[in-house]
């Protein structure tokens, strides 16, 4: 079971928005807050990324970021440019853009940047899934894919012809699949999520079975067993790691493939219902209720009119 493949095409994550940021000598850009996932990267030269709170971190070019949520911060020619783009803040609205350049003179530097769109239904578990900063260099080891990608996109950013903003925005979705790809061994174990389970291979072999066969019954004991680690340890792992309990694991995937069926099929409940692993309709509709907070039916009601409205 490929589980990337699983949860990418559950999702369906698309980059709505993006934008090529092209400047030269002394410049700066104050970038609003936004809570969903948004993402920068160096295609030209380089820059300076300077939060709210923390330490400057320079950007060279190949260089990618990605942040599951984001307070303003600033993309600036060198950090103590950031202070003149605070001083332009004030009386500005919370959602609006700040950048001042000094002129010509200097490196050329273009940037690419953007934000992702998730369903609504599947936004809170696509975030989780991304930790709150992951930072790439091209001089990563890793990294030789991802270079190849970003050459092709600051060639399709720089030119003007028809299907641009297709093509872009698919180069961008591509881009994000390849950051889930890279391997998992330097993620830091003390951050919970769904990255630090891929990264332990007992953590990693046990959603690679609750993927596959959504529907078995499985139970702590039967993985703890089947990844070869003691009940209380593999419990504890997992829960270290993963942020949840296996049984609360397992359950949202269940639900989030349940909100997906509901919103693009015509399958009835039972059929639903069995296929995620509940052996009746109230069983299926007490526990999507709990997460939830509506019936299943409801659900499908009131989304499905939504969509009809727009």
């Amino acid at each position: 079971m490929d589980i990337l493949t699983d949860i990418i095409r559950l999702m369906r994550p698309r980059a709505i928005s993006w934008r090529t940021v092209e400047a030269q000598g002394r410049w700066g850009m104050s970038v609003p807050c936004r809570d969903i996932p948004v993402f920068c990267l160096v295609v030209t030269g380089q820059c300076w990324y300077v939060p709210r709170h923390g330490q400057p971190l320079l950007m060279r070019q190949g260089d990618y970021l990605l942040m599951r949520a984001t307070a303003r911060y600033c993309l600036v020619s060198d950090p103590d440019a950031s202070a003149t783009l605070h001083a332009m803040e004030d009386g500005v609205a919370a959602d609006a853009y700040v950048r001042w350049d000094e002129g010509a003179g200097g490196d050329k530097v273009r940037l690419v940047g953007g934000y992702f769109e998730i369903g609504p239904e599947h936004t809170a578990l696509f975030s989780g899934m991304l930790p709150d900063f992951l930072y790439i260099r091209s001089s990563d080891e890793e990294a030789g894919r991802l270079s190849r990608l970003i050459a092709l996109i600051g060639e399709e950013s720089s030119i003007d012809l028809p299907g641009r903003d297709l093509v872009m925005s698919r180069l961008v979705e591509i881009m994000l699949v390849e950051v889930w790809r890279r391997p998992l061994t330097r993620i830091d174990s003390r951050e919970a999520g769904w990255f630090s389970g891929m990264a332990d291979p007992h953590i990693h072999l046990a959603l690679q079975k609750m993927h596959a066969d959504v529907a078995h019954h499985w139970t702590v004991d039967g993985l703890a067993k089947d990844v070869g680690m003691s009940r209380a340890a593999f419990a504890r792992r997992f829960a270290e790691r993963v942020g949840v309990a296996p049984a609360t694991y397992l359950s949202n995937w269940r639900i989030a493939l349940a909100k997906d069926a509901l919103l693009n099929s015509e399958r009835s409940l039972t059929d639903i219902a069995l296929s995620i692993g509940y052996y009746s309709d109230s069983a299926f509709s007490t526990a999507f209720s709990r997460v939830v907070g509506v019936a299943p039916a409801a659900f499908r009601r009131a989304r499905q009119g939504e969509q009809t409205a727009r």
